[in-house]
């Protein structure tokens, strides 16, 4: 068995975003596995300027989806002004998919700085979530 050094780690992307502009920084997979939280952080000044949507994209390249890896209502980004939120998730993800954050500056004058954490558990990878149901079921029979 993996020890948790093996199996976990976090990725990180950070930066700055220049007055009305957007970047978006990706990273493929290697291997199976699952996102277990998301963490945001957007340091003081954009006052809700910027705008930060986490995602994965599926599928082939060339014919990706994006999907937001985090559920958002009421707004299609997560914004603020230094602030920090950390957001507990399970999704799984597969070999060659991509996760990524997209950043949207709308503010003509100003660069701003944002930093979002993914962290990754390679234990069991995109089966886990099935082999944790099936292994609830073992203990209820």
């Amino acid at each position: 068995m993996p020890s948790n050094a093996d199996r976990k780690s976090s990725l990180r992307f950070g930066g700055s975003v220049g007055p009305d502009d957007v970047e978006t920084e990706t990273y493929t997979l290697q291997n199976d596995a699952t996102v277990e939280e998301v963490a945001v952080r957007i340091y003081q000044g954009p006052r809700l300027d910027l705008r930060v949507v986490p995602f994965i994209e599926r599928g082939e390249p060339g014919y990706r989806d994006r999907v937001p890896l985090v559920e958002l209502r009421g707004k299609d980004f997560i914004d603020g002004d230094n602030d920090y939120w950390i957001f507990p998730t399970s999704e799984a993800v597969h070999e060659g998919e991509v996760l990524g954050v997209e950043v949207r500056n709308v503010d003509e004058s100003n660069t701003y700085d944002y930093a979002v954490d993914m962290a990754i558990d390679r234990a069991g990878g995109a089966a886990r979530p099935f082999d944790s149901f099936l292994s609830h079921l073992r203990r209820v029979f």
